[in-house]
């Protein structure tokens, strides 16, 4: 564990005692276990496509023709480089939830614009004139609900055509409008942009129309189908995300099931619980901001996002303009007479919930204001309390966790259903529009793993999980001493401190982490303030290099009070336990509490070879929204970097960006990437006596629509501290997609009818990668449970032109570092821990930074 040199060869959440934070491996493998799927499942090889459409147009889409985020998904990126398909690894025949489309059999159509005077706001409004447009005519339409109208001919063998209708707005006023068809283009049965635009149409169309499903956002759910939990108070209703990719293959619909989890107890039950508890009405407010909710009366069904709770307006109480009468109405009296509904919660004095609308706007151009009665509102989703409710979550998981075979077979026999629906079929069939699905196999390899080794040497591997034990006997790679620590606790001469401690001086020696007994401090008062004055007096004049914190239970204080004392006044590495977690198998616990400890003093249990070849920084980019009551709306980019080529030492920064903003946009100018680039590098330099070579990022988030944005605002920021610097360093830029619907499974032959999750390192990397972006899909963690989902990644910039297998297997031996975890991670370790620092510092720190003594550790660990 001496300094390093370069060349080939070499050698999350709370803290509260060793938790699991970051996933993967652990256990015994037993090898890859098949599950048959379901008859009427069908699989195809995946055909190759010869037709690419322009660099400039990236798929995916949803079937609204836009990316998860709603944006275009279009973008040049002239640095990209090349495509990143390798051959390192083991071929392995996998199965993907994907099917193709042929559009080249679809019918030949005819596109005119169609402008309204006046303008129609109302979608249903312009639906009605559209069809009363074509009633009686011989022409096929279809509408895309905004101004594109196609034809399966010219409408009167004319390039232009005018009609005239009425219909009935919002107050009862009768309007007459015009409709004028212009002429813009005939489109080919062919596989472009137009036909894909199309597709998405009809698709969407056909989903609309269908009654098995209701559409709920942008995905469609079957509550015919939901399953009630009355124990836990929420039912979880079933439903179907579709996406369409331009890919190798040419397009493909990726079809996946997914649960809308949705509380059966309405959002007023809950805030007069919280009411009757005497929670402050601010506190309340910001629970409850930002939530998503379901209005019981609302037909079809939809949600809604709540922007406010407004307490000084009630139903009963507060009025507005009835358009229909021209009188003012309650909010209670309005739902009563127009949805018939007798509630007797109506009366109550309940707030009401504000929401602002992201599309909508209203006569005077400002966005449109909604206001919902929270007994008539149900929760969708769940709080953070009800995620720490493990109880309850495992019992989610167990409706919801389905195995590769239960949900291959179940997209397949929802697909099926949806394109056999005769109301589905009404807006695909008159074009030509045939879905086959038939999932596709597809070319998939197994990376062979990287070597790792503690401070004995090589570390034996279970192959078949990527995981490994940390046992007696296990002497770290790289050992921090423990001369001068300190221990706070209510009485630190009860047994169960007493012994935790003796348990770690036990296993001190086996970890080979020098140790010497602790300081004990004893603290009388449990609540902060308590905590606090010990620190504050004898723990400073002792200036230990560590702090080990003991409280009584699991809550926000005094561990955040702790927390941000001795991460931002003090600048000293801290581990904060409760009395339970450590008289719980306390020999096992004190082992994961050290290595834990030694993790964030600067140690490293193991190392990984990457068989690096010049100086290499691995930088991870993330950012946490939200804050605390202080910090109402604040987001925290960090910023982790490695700093020597075992991957063992990191330099860890974080910055306020502007509120809820997904790109890397600083609050405050000049605190940015370029600056922490800058303070990286001079960092690495100090270190390794030489400047990095090569920096990889690896930026967690970013929908496809962001790509672009993301290439400009914030790849260029590197770029800017390279020039700066006056170095020659190499950049490679990955985006990382976690939340995708994008699955694939093992099959157990090829051509085989049986499935099971794939072994972590298996990555796809041709087929259905994106037909212009380099791109690829890695499995990097061992999943027990549910179906494994991939990881995608995007490279948007590379100026290195390193091989494909190079970089893949950066990827995926990064995936081996992360420190709390003895096992595969989804991401590489540096993403990790900047989203396990974003979190710790927007929650636990209120945003603001530590102290400069902490960027060189894993303190937040």
């Amino acid at each position: 564990s001496t300094q390093s040199t370069w060349g080939r060869g070499g050698g999350g959440g709370r803290d509260y005692g060793g938790g699991r934070s970051g996933g993967g491996g652990g256990g015994r493998g037993r090898g890859i276990q098949y599950l048959d799927l379901a008859n009427g499942v069908q699989i195809k090889p995946a055909t190759q496509s010869n037709v690419t459409l322009p660099q400039n147009y990236q798929a995916p889409l949803t079937a609204y023709g836009r990316d998860s985020a709603g944006k275009s998904a279009t973008g040049t990126f002239e640095k990209c480089g090349g495509k990143i398909q390798g051959n390192l690894g083991t071929p392995t025949p996998v199965v993907v939830n994907m099917c193709q489309l042929d559009l080249s059999k679809s019918q030949q159509r005819c596109l005119y614009r169609v402008d309204f005077s006046p303008e129609i706001e109302q979608k249903r409004s312009r639906n009605y004139l559209v069809h009363l447009a074509f009633e009686g005519r011989d022409e096929k339409h279809a509408y895309d609900g905004d101004h594109l109208v196609y034809t399966n001919k010219k409408i009167g063998g004319q390039d232009e055509f005018d009609f005239q209708g009425e219909v009935t707005l919002v107050g009862g006023e009768k309007q007459i409008v015009v409709l004028k068809f212009v002429f813009t283009s005939h489109q080919k049965a062919a596989l472009d942009k137009q036909s894909l635009m199309f597709f998405c149409s009809r698709y969407r169309a056909g989903m609309y129309k269908q009654r098995d499903r209701v559409a709920i956002g942008r995905d469609y759910f079957d509550f015919s189908q939901a399953e009630n939990i009355p124990e836990h108070r929420c039912q979880l209703v079933p439903g179907l995300d579709s996406t369409i990719y331009v890919t190798e293959a040419g397009p493909v619909l990726n079809v996946d099931v997914m649960f809308k989890h949705i509380r059966t107890d309405t959002v007023w039950d809950l805030i007069k619980q919280d009411l009757t508890n005497k929670i402050p009405q601010d506190t309340i407010a910001m629970t409850y901001s930002h939530i998503t909710v379901m209005p019981t009366y609302a037909d079809p069904k939809r949600s809604v996002i709540i922007d406010e709770v407004v307490f000084n307006m009630t139903p009963t109480k507060s009025t507005f303009l009835d358009k229909k009468t021209g009188k003012q109405i309650s909010y209670a009296d309005y739902v009563r007479n127009r949805y018939n509904i007798q509630n007797g919660d109506l009366g109550q004095p309940q707030p009401l919930l504000k929401s602002v609308s992201r599309k909508e706007r209203d006569a005077d151009g400002n966005p449109k204001v909604s206001y919902f009665i929270p007994s008539l509102c149900h929760m969708t989703g769940q709080t953070d309390d009800m995620k720490k409710d493990t109880r309850r979550a495992r019992e989610l998981i167990k409706k919801t966790a389905l195995d590769p075979a239960q949900r291959l077979s179940r997209i397949s026999a929802s697909l099926g259903s949806i394109i056999s629906n005769a109301q589905f079929k009404e807006e695909t069939t008159p074009w030509q529009l045939n879905i086959n699905n038939a999932f596709m196999e597809i070319p998939a390899r197994r990376l062979p793993a990287p070597q790792l080794s503690n401070g004995r040497g090589p570390i034996q591997i279970n192959d078949m999980r990527e995981s490994w034990d940390i046992k007696f006997e296990w002497p770290m790679f790289k050992a921090s001493a423990f001369d001068n620590w300190a221990v706070i606790a209510p009485n630190t001469q009860s047994h169960e401190v007493q012994e935790f401690i003796t348990q770690i001086m036990k296993v001190s020696g086996d970890l080979n982490i020098p140790a010497q007994y602790p300081t004990f401090y004893d603290t009388n008062d449990t609540r902060a303030r308590g905590y606090l004055d010990v620190l504050r007096g004898r723990v400073t004049q002792q200036r230990p290099t560590f702090v080990m914190v003991v409280i009584q239970r699991t809550s926000d204080e005094p561990y955040k009070s702790v927390k941000k004392f001795l991460s931002q006044t003090a600048g000293v590495p801290s581990q904060v336990v409760t009395l339970f977690n450590i008289s719980k198998d306390p020999l096992l616990k004190a082992t994961k509490v050290l290595v834990q400890m030694n993790c964030k003093a600067g140690g490293a249990p193991w190392n990984v070879d990457l068989k690096l070849g010049a100086p290499t920084m691995f930088v991870g980019l993330d950012i946490h929204h939200g804050g605390d009551l202080e910090h109402k709306g604040g987001s925290t980019a960090a910023y982790v970097a490695s700093m020597d080529k075992d991957i063992t030492k990191f330099y860890s920064r974080t910055f306020a960006v502007k509120a809820k903003e997904q790109i890397f946009v600083p609050a405050v100018a000049n605190q940015g990437l370029k600056e922490l680039t800058i303070e990286a590098i001079k960092s690495f330099k100090d270190l390794n006596k030489v400047a990095p070579k090569l920096i990889v990022v690896y930026r967690d988030g970013g929908s496809e629509g962001e790509l672009e944005p993301i290439e400009k605002a914030e790849a260029s920021q590197f770029e800017k501290a390279i020039r700066e610097l006056n170095i020659d360093c190499k950049l490679v830029f990955f985006v990382i997609s976690k939340k995708i619907r994008t699955r694939f499974f093992a099959l157990d032959r090829p051509g085989g009818k049986a499935v099971a999750n794939p072994p972590p390192g298996t990555i796809v990397d041709r087929c259905i990668v994106n037909n212009s972006l380099p791109e690829f899909y890695l499995v990097c963690q061992s999943v027990n449970q549910g179906s494994a989902t991939p990881t995608k990644y995007d490279k948007i910039y590379d100026t290195a032109n390193l091989n494909a297998d190079t970089l893949h297997m950066y990827t995926y031996g990064l995936a081996h570092t992360y420190f709390n975890w003895n096992g595969t991670i989804r991401t590489p370790s540096v993403s990790k821990y900047a989203s396990t620092l974003a979190k710790f510092t927007g929650q636990t720190l209120g945003g603001g930074e530590v102290a400069s003594a902490l960027f060189r550790s894993l303190h937040y660990l």
